[in-house]
């Protein structure tokens, strides 16, 4: 259902610390825009062969065998992986 479409990723994170006994969160997510290429039948049973598509939110690998289908991502990689590092970063410099 996703080949030859867009779809979005979303990713969540909250960072929790304690300073001066005052505990500060900071709850975020990211938005990522992925577009996977058409697929043929054929295409499609190999990869879902190859056992990668199983266990997946999304039934694809961005940074495995399903990354051959993707045509382009829009916003962060490593969101679309799981966890958006540049997002962590920039919250724990301002904490």
């Amino acid at each position: 259902m996703l080949q030859g479409a867009m779809n979005y990723v979303y990713s969540g994170l909250s960072v929790i610390s304690k300073k001066n006994e005052k505990i500060i969160e900071h709850v975020d997510f990211t938005k990522t825009a992925v577009y996977m290429k058409k697929m043929t039948d054929e295409e499609i049973e190999e990869y879902i062969e190859t056992g990668e598509p199983m266990d997946k939110a999304g039934s694809y690998a961005v940074h495995g065998i399903g990354s051959k289908f993707i045509e382009k991502i829009e916003g962060s990689y490593s969101s679309a992986i799981g966890l958006d590092t540049e997002k962590l970063e920039e919250i724990l410099n301002k904490l």
